[in-house]
Parts: C-alpha cells; structure tokens; sequence
C-alpha cells in the first residue's frame, strides 16, 4: 500500500496498492538492467543532465523548458543553478525540488536529462528518471522504484519492495555532485570536498537494486562523502554521469 497519490503520480492509476516483487528479485533485475540500458542511451545522446533532490513526490515533467533569450545558457552550470532557473520559470517546482550540494541527504530524486529543443527559448526534455522510496505499514517495509518519464508518459520502470519492519530510513545518497577544482580558490567549507573534478562537473548516481536484501543497518542514512562509500555493498546500480556528456 503506497498510497492513493503515489499511484496517480507514478503510474497514472487509481489505486493505493501496487504488485511488486521482494528482494531479492532476480527477475526484476533483469527489468532494472533494461531500463539502465535505456537510461546510458539517453545519457550518450543528451547535451546536459540534472540531478534534482526531493521529499515528495515529482510533479513536474515537462517536455520543454522555457530560456529567455538574454540568458546565457551555460550559467547552468550546477544541479542548483538548474534548480533555481525552474523554480523561476515554473513557480510550482518549488514545493518539489530541494537546494543540494555535495551530496543529496533528501529520500527522493529526478534525473533531469536535457536536449535540443530544436527552436529558440526553450530546452528540450529528453527524459526524466524519478527515484523514489516509500515507507509502508501495509505491510511494514520500503518500496523502491525507478521510473523513465518523456513527454509527461511513463515509458519503462522497475520496483522492488524492501521487506524490512525495522527499516527507519530510506535507501539514501541517491546523488553526489563534483564541482570543477578550480573552484578550490573559494573557502566554502565542507563543499570544498567535492571540488574534484579537473575538467568537466560530474555525477555519482546510485539506484535500487533488486538483487539485493538490504537489513536495517545498510537502510540507514550516510551523512557525508566517507559514507557514501558504504553503497558499494548496497547496490550495483551506480553511475559516474558528466554534467554535459556531449562535451
């Protein structure tokens, strides 16, 4: 039982429960290893990619994003910037997506994958993956799902349901941001950790995986870059994704 708005936003159904599979699911992951496939071919034919964080559930899936045309398009330059220009140009993104940096500590995310628009004053949406997690008390546990959205149409998914009565916490770390080195000569504390990158901004990404039991300890939260590490022995799915992979 995910609930009757998780259902609607997710698969457009009017329901409050989902069929899935428990981990481990061998199956499923056959299901996860096609939509990874899908998800490298957007990554190989996209012009910049946008990892945004949040809690609840992602309601904004465009296909096109409005640029004015005095805006110089290479000031988006960072999941936040992106994030703050979609907060300008559609106002109710805001309630959605979270400021981040370094690495996301929110339950949930989407992967804003981006192309030519083909026509001034707006950037094209190639596709959206949302990642989320929900807790359940019928019956206790996490189900986990990754979902490809294009041109608001839900195209591919995978879900697997975590049976786990103690988990408190949600799979988490689902994003973690390098910014380009240079940006070293700026003292800005902890984010100066992720200051890595010598030429292009990049991505590590983690998804569920469902060949994987995970117990209460490996659901717990991983506060910092150290911890991250700890999502090797979590999933398999990880991916190191360029900012602007068409560089």
């Amino acid at each position: 039982n995910i609930g009757k708005i998780a259902s609607k936003v997710y698969y457009d159904i009017n329901s409050h429960t989902v069929n899935t599979y428990n981990a481990p699911s061998y199956g499923r992951t056959a299901t996860a290893d096609r939509l990874k496939s899908k998800f490298m071919d957007d990554i190989d034919g996209c012009t910049a990619v946008f990892c945004l964080a949040r809690d609840g559930h992602n309601t904004i899936k465009p296909a096109y994003i409005p640029l004015d045309a005095k805006m110089d398009a290479r000031v988006l330059d960072s999941p936040e910037s992106f994030r703050i220009h979609l907060s300008n140009v559609m106002t109710h993104s805001q309630n959605v997506f979270k400021p981040w940096r370094g690495v996301s500590q929110f339950s949930n995310g989407s992967i804003f994958i981006l192309s030519s628009s083909g026509f001034n004053g707006f950037i094209g949406v190639r596709s959206i993956y949302d990642i989320d997690f929900n807790q359940t008390a019928e019956p206790k546990g996490t189900y986990a799902s990754v979902k490809r959205y294009s041109w608001n149409q839900l195209t591919d998914y995978y879900d697997v349901f975590y049976s786990n009565d103690s988990a408190n916490e949600s799979f988490r770390s689902l994003f973690a941001f390098h910014e380009k080195r240079i940006r070293r000569v700026f003292n800005e504390g902890n984010a100066d950790s992720f200051k890595t990158a010598m030429e292009m901004p990049f991505y590590f990404i983690w998804w569920p995986d469902p060949s994987l039991k995970l117990t209460k300890e490996e659901m717990t939260t991983h506060g910092n870059h150290m911890g991250y590490g700890d999502l090797a022995q979590r999933t398999n799915y990880f991916f190191t994704v360029p900012i602007f992979p068409s560089l």
